[in-house]
């Protein structure tokens, strides 16, 4: 996952990976601005083991042996009915059980995905998870709070960069939460949104929020480091780099059949948030078997010198057309 994942964008960056506990009961809320992207990233990029609480409509019939593979749970909202919440009961017991063995789960703290770069207001089910855990457990459990600072929400062979925050102990908060369980979940949960946004290049909306996000964000300063991005003038009079488009029209020549496919799928998706995790985890699939099939019928037809020199030139053409 790490080698696609660094073949799909142009460069990841991270930060802050000596912040990350080792052989710890942790908890890791990322933002999330990028669909099923966000999870991979995180746990790609992390140096341990994670357990990963997703929303519960994506567990069907099919999916869910998958998914329970994948270390994945699923995690009840209001969205999907008042009495499915009390289903979360023995998600978070789960949870417990993997906090005493010092495993790692990751919930988005936020509740839900948006394309925009600063942080949206929390539900308290990550500062829950933690309290009700802590109060259950003897070992110290911590929060690390992540943030995924994007460079372009969609599109390939851009620039993303992964801010690990400092961890935020649980215990601190649980006298207060035995006294009063509203207020302590009240201060767990605004410690977990502190610590996020001082993860985030731009941590709140401000009113001119859409001027300093593509002041910010262009290609010039993606080699710029978290705290120099944070730092850079918003009143700058800096256009954002127009995408050069005309060498896509090689990777449509060499490798048609699967670029048709992920754009005929993402034009009926209405929700932008889901276009790049789209075209990753399509093209996880179709490029490669679209490969097989080109070499298997040029190794039947000319040989497999011939073969091996087609595939390499589809490959080469389409990272090529979306270098930039």
């Amino acid at each position: 996952m790490k080698l696609v994942l660094r073949l799909y964008f142009r460069k990841i960056k991270i930060e802050g990976r000596e912040n990350v506990p080792l052989n710890t009961p942790l908890i890791v809320t990322p933002n999330h601005q990028n669909a099923f992207l966000d999870a991979l990233l995180v746990g790609a990029f992390i140096p341990i083991s994670l357990h990963y609480l997703t929303r519960s409509d994506v567990f069907t019939w099919w999916s869910k042996p998958f998914l329970r593979l994948m270390n994945m749970t699923p995690i009840y909202r209001i969205r999907d009915g008042y009495a499915k919440l009390s289903l979360n009961d023995s998600v978070f017991e789960g949870c417990q059980e993997l906090f005493s063995k010092e495993g790692s789960v990751l919930i988005f703290a936020e509740g839900n995905h948006g394309k925009h770069y600063y942080l949206r207001p929390l539900t308290k089910g990550a500062a829950r998870l933690a309290l009700q855990s802590q109060e259950a457990m003897d070992k110290d459990l911590m929060v690390l709070p992540v943030g995924l600072n994007y460079f372009d929400h969609q599109a390939p062979k851009s620039t993303v960069l992964i801010s690990f925050g400092k961890p935020i102990p649980v215990n601190e908060y649980i006298e207060e939460y035995r006294k009063n369980q509203a207020k302590g979940l009240i201060k767990m949960r605004d410690a977990i949104s502190a610590g996020m946004k001082e993860s985030l290049v731009i941590p709140e909306e401000t009113p001119n929020y859409d001027k300093r996000s593509k002041t910010i964000f262009q290609e010039s300063h993606e080699d710029k480091s978290f705290q120099e991005l944070r730092s850079v003038d918003p009143s700058l009079e800096i256009p954002r780099a127009q995408k050069k488009r005309k060498r896509h029209v090689l990777a449509w020549l060499l490798n048609p059949l699967p670029l048709y496919i992920i754009h005929r799928i993402i034009r009926d998706i209405d929700d932008v948030v889901f276009h790049s995790s789209l075209k990753f985890g399509i093209g996880l699939f179709v490029f490669p078997l679209w490969w097989l099939l080109i070499f298997w019928i040029m190794f039947f037809s000319v040989g497999i010198n011939i073969a091996l020199l087609t595939v390499i030139v589809m490959v080469f053409g389409l990272f090529y057309s979306y270098q930039r």
